[in-house]
């Protein structure tokens, strides 16, 4: 095996230089830039209800966060290079992550076409209007298949951030972050001032991922080292048969991602009006300012946790003490959020979308539940921890779906975000809190990655890690 690899932690050695700076300096830019974030998408967000109307501004906000909709268009993919970049200092000479990162770019490109092609099939087919349940007019067909094509060539383009995060760059992501938010409000204030109206503005966010992603990528291939080789041919030694395997319950977990928030979309735009559909996108719009900063700061622990699979006790205490910190913090978080939000959608909107109290609460619980499953979405990565995720997930998706449904056309916005956060609290904290102790503690210890005579670790999700 060639390339320098980190040292595995001992027990008891708590984090190294590098893992504290690599924290401190996540949280430092993400500090810095939340104000840009939200600045930019709060004007974003005014400049699109008023050229869409309130009605239309939840159809738009529905089919612009098709990717928050569709987290797992990657295949669980991304997961795995931010494995294999963490377990060593340099990807770029390390025969096996070089390999695993090769064959992502190869397979992610093959799926971003494909999503393409699907939009173009949907659009022949007339079929947008009953996948989103709403149509704003004719327009629809083209302008929604435009921007799910530009949804799917974010996908591979944003192996770039799995890099980053993965080298201990996570402040770097979030530049590119901020560089989304600011591609999309210049587009927005550029289509708002020569006066484009409706449904074209689903476009802005996608385009500004995309733009952003693809100089995430470009950062990402420089400062790990990789450069352009990512995109030659492999070499002839290294097989790449099995370098993503394990990534398929990975997958399935990212599956269940958007019954955190994102399907309650769905479900109004099916079940509820389209005023309340608008009413849950503003909300949403201002909840996500606070999920992202801990979001965030929460995949700083990702190669921190990878790097100390062979240490059972030192994980468990990192866990426990990670938990408890984000889900007070958002206990914090949650006050301004609460007394701050119906104002805040009064003064974006011009008055047109109210944001009631009681779905400003609704949402708060909600980031104190998913902040406290936070860290172990983390720290659950091996192939049998990523599949006793998948269950949690998969018996939290039904029960919010299910409940959701049964509350949406009654209690609104409100009550579909109160079933969810509830779903998560049932479904993922308490199972957390009482089986991920011994998950960890019946991990094999793993040979020390610096030794010349280990063996090439497995990525994530596969049989070995």
């Amino acid at each position: 095996m060639t390339g320098r690899h980190r040292k595995q932690s001992d027990p008891g050695e708590g984090l190294d230089t590098s893992e504290r700076k690599a924290i401190l300096l996540s949280t430092a830019f993400r500090i810095a830039g939340t104000p840009v974030v939200a600045v930019a998408g709060l004007i974003s967000a005014g400049l699109v209800i008023r050229a869409t109307g309130p009605s239309t501004y939840g159809v738009v906000a529905l089919v612009a966060t098709v990717g928050l909709l569709l987290p797992f268009a990657d295949l669980g993919i991304g997961a795995v290079v931010t494995s294999a970049s963490s377990r060593s200092r340099h990807p770029a000479s390390d025969a096996y992550a070089l390999a695993v990162i090769r064959r992502a770019y190869r397979v992610l490109a093959g799926v971003s076409l494909a999503v393409a092609l699907v939009a173009v099939v949907v659009m022949v087919l007339d079929g947008w209007g009953t996948l989103l349940g709403v149509t704003t007019g004719p327009e629809d067909r083209l302008v929604v298949t435009v921007a799910v094509a530009l949804f799917g060539f974010t996908i591979p383009a944003g192996l770039g951030l799995r890099i980053l995060i993965g080298v201990d760059r996570a402040q770097l992501v979030v530049v590119v972050m901020v560089s989304n938010s600011l591609f999309a409000l210049v587009m927005t204030a550029a289509m708002y001032g020569v006066g484009v109206r409706g449904i074209w503005y689903v476009v802005p966010p996608i385009a500004g991922a995309l733009l952003g992603n693809v100089v995430g990528t470009v950062v990402a291939l420089r400062v790990s080292g990789l450069g352009t080789s990512v995109f030659h041919r492999g070499e002839k030694g290294v097989s790449t048969a099995g370098l993503l395997e394990g990534s398929l319950w990975l997958f399935i977990v990212s599956v269940g991602i958007p019954f955190g928030l994102q399907v309650q979309r769905v479900v109004l735009s099916h079940l509820s009006t389209p005023l309340e559909l608008s009413r849950y996108a503003l909300m949403a719009q201002l909840y996500g300012l606070c999920w992202s900063v801990f979001s965030m700061a929460a995949l700083a622990f990702w190669p921190i946790f990878v790097k100390r699979r062979g240490a059972a006790d030192e994980t468990v205490r990192l866990w426990m003490g990670t938990t408890v910190t984000f889900g007070s913090l958002a206990v914090v978080a949650s006050i301004p959020l609460v007394l701050l939000s119906p104002w805040l959608a009064e003064v974006l909107s011009g008055g047109t979308i109210d944001v009631t109290a009681t779905l400003a609460a609704a949402f708060a619980v909600l980031l104190v539940a998913q902040c406290f499953h936070l860290p172990s979405g983390m720290l659950l990565t091996k192939p049998s921890e990523a599949r006793w995720q998948a269950g949690c997930l998969a018996a939290m998706a039904a029960v919010t779906t299910v409940a959701a449904i049964g509350v949406a056309s009654e209690y609104g916005a409100a009550g579909v975000v109160l079933v969810t956060a509830c779903a998560v609290i049932l479904c993922q904290f308490i199972p957390d809190i009482a089986w991920i102790p011994r998950l960890v503690g019946r991990r094999e210890a793993e040979p020390s990655i610096e030794s010349p005579s280990a063996p090439v670790p497995a990525p994530v999700g596969s049989g070995a890690p």
